[in-house]
């Protein structure tokens, strides 16, 4: 019988529950954040192509305190705010759910692609970029899923006069059934900015390597962006912040230090 009053048991539930808990608020209340803070960011673009000055927009403040707070605390954005990002966790758990009582399995993506394919969000964010610093930013928009996903989230479902953008999101919609963190993992722009930051986190994840069993893949395994902390430095800046692997790791190896301590 498992010890309830296990103290790293608890801890652990609680932080399940306050990421689930902050989800669903900011799902609720703040789900047009991500175009938002994207708005930003094309606005930045925008200008430079028309060589303007930079407006100091509401949608350019957004970006810069996020990507302030992604400095210091990692992207923690992206795994406890992003509502899009949340949509996604609801999607694939749904999809796992409806595979199991059905006794189904979908293919998966093999380990050894994944590092190719989140390649593939930084050409997505040169492409939406060198687009917008041409001129062509009213283009983007009018076909971007993201703009479906706000015009619904916002009650508004006047969304025939962008069927590209239709058939994209629901294309990501399938993705997302199928692959956990699909559209954050592989296509996901906002999120290739914040990885291409500087980390000076407050508090980041350390895994104690020596005590880890060998050849144990848990956390990379349950990983819902496929990395395994400390593995490759090069992919440190896809972390979430989801805290998955502190409560999957058998010998509870991950934890939140200072930085400075690792």
């Amino acid at each position: 019988m498992k010890n309830k009053t296990n103290p790293k048991l608890r801890t652990r539930k609680i932080l399940r529950w306050s990421r689930i808990a902050v989800q669903i608020l900011c799902f609720l209340f703040a789900a047009s954040l991500f175009s938002q803070a994207f708005n930003g960011v094309k606005e930045v673009f925008t200008a430079m192509g028309k060589g303007e000055p930079l407006s100091w927009s509401a949608f350019v403040l957004r970006t810069l305190v996020l990507c302030g707070v992604t400095i210091l605390l990692g992207r923690i954005f992206c795994g406890w705010v992003c509502a899009f990002g949340a949509l996604g966790d609801w999607i694939y758990q749904l999809s796992g759910a409806l595979l199991k009582k059905t006794k189904k399995k979908l293919p998966k993506i093999p380990l050894a692609w994944i590092p190719w394919l989140q390649k593939c969000k930084y050409l997505m964010l040169f492409v939406i970029l060198l687009l917008c610093f041409l001129g062509k930013g009213g283009w983007v928009t009018q076909n971007s899923p993201w703009t479906i996903f706000s015009l619904l989230t916002a009650g508004n479902f006047a969304i025939g006069k962008f069927p590209v953008a239709i058939v994209l999101f629901v294309l990501l919609l399938i993705g997302m059934a199928w692959e956990e963190r699909f559209f954050c993992k592989f296509f996901c722009p906002m999120g290739a900015v914040f990885s291409l930051l500087p980390e000076f986190p407050v508090f980041s994840l350390k895994r104690k390597e020596e005590q880890c069993i060998p050849n144990c893949k848990a956390c990379k395994m349950n990983c819902p962006v496929s990395i395994k902390i400390g593995e490759d430095p090069l992919t440190e800046g896809e972390c979430i912040r989801c805290g998955r692997c502190m409560q999957v790791c058998p010998k509870k190896n991950i934890s939140l230090f200072p930085k400075g301590e690792r």
